[in-house]
């Protein structure tokens, strides 16, 4: 008979309590009590690959979101074995998301682009919310390495001009057996500190083993609150699925996972306004946004 502490249905039922303690902690949380994160607006439109991609390790991953275009290229360095020109591939999937949201907060809270990481990584791990167990540490390494060797390159697309620029988040890293340091390139943390996107941490705790829901709670705060009161925004689903189901083929299965996803999220931003219009698509309308503007960090409005 197998140990019962190596059924992985086992870990898998302990690990669906935690998110369900963790949504619950986060629905009962006062809005002016929930310490927060931040995302950079540009990646509140567009994001991360959600698993990793089927590329070659040097190819660019490209995503869209209306007049949003953002490229991802790896960056080749020396393998530190041979020297010989490697990669370290794409940041993917929900916990580069919420490493980044940590990594942008740390820098905006001490407003400086070099972030010295705790030399105990069970206690980084705790901090930024990625306690589910298992192999964790090397997950947030990888991620971190993949963050380093990786430039973004955005555009917004209008009827008079393109404009775009290239930003590397981060421009040095320095190791030890963990990263311990690391730098964000002067243009992101300008992009970063100009257009930060609060966020509610135990939000982000709760919905950091899905990326989707992730990429659509970060849309939401962004966009809700910017809407005129009384004039919603109506959505396509076609829209939807270009921005946030690139992976799948029907519409159908596209539309229905999305809704689920939806759910996972409404539930802790209840104050969402989203409307479903049968087929058609989504109405969004004016709403709060999860962290209240009114609240300060630093010195920083977020007004």
């Amino acid at each position: 008979m197998a140990d019962p502490k190596q059924d992985p249905k086992q870990d898998i039922s302990k690990i669906a309590k935690r998110r369900t303690k963790l949504t619950y902690e986060a629905f009962q949380e006062e809005p002016d009590d929930r310490e927060m994160l931040f995302q950079a607006a540009a990646m509140c439109h567009t994001y991360f690959p959600r698993r990793e991609p089927d590329l070659e390790p040097h190819e660019t991953w490209e995503q869209r979101s209306g007049k949003f275009v953002l490229y991802i290229t790896p960056q080749p360095f020396p393998d530190p074995q041979t020297g010989e020109k490697t990669y370290s591939g794409l940041p993917y999937g929900p916990k580069a998301r919420v490493l980044l949201a940590n990594l942008n907060t740390i820098a905006i809270q001490r407003q400086t682009r070099t972030i010295e990481i705790a030399n105990n990584p069970a206690k980084f791990l705790k901090d930024i919310g990625l306690t589910d167990g298992g192999n964790q540490l090397a997950v947030i390494q990888e991620q971190m390495q993949r963050l380093s060797n990786c430039v973004l390159r955005t555009f917004y697309l209008d009827e008079q001009e393109e404009t775009g620029e290239t930003v590397p988040i981060i421009t040095r890293t320095k190791r030890n057996q963990w990263t311990s340091q690391i730098t964000l390139s002067e243009e992101y943390f300008k992009h970063l500190s100009d257009h930060p996107v609060p966020l509610a941490r135990t939000h982000l705790a709760a919905l950091s083993n899905n990326a989707t829901a992730l990429d659509l709670y970060c849309f939401l705060a962004h966009r809700l609150h910017r809407i005129p009161p009384g004039k919603p925004q109506f959505l396509a689903w076609k829209t939807l699925k270009d921005q946030f189901g690139q992976e799948y083929t029907r519409m159908t299965d596209f539309r229905y996972n999305f809704l689920k996803t939806w759910q996972s999220v409404h539930c802790l931003y209840t104050d969402a306004k989203v409307e479903q219009k049968g087929t058609k698509g989504l109405l969004l309308h004016f709403s709060l946004p999860p962290i209240p503007k009114k609240l300060i960090i630093n010195g920083i409005d977020l007004k």
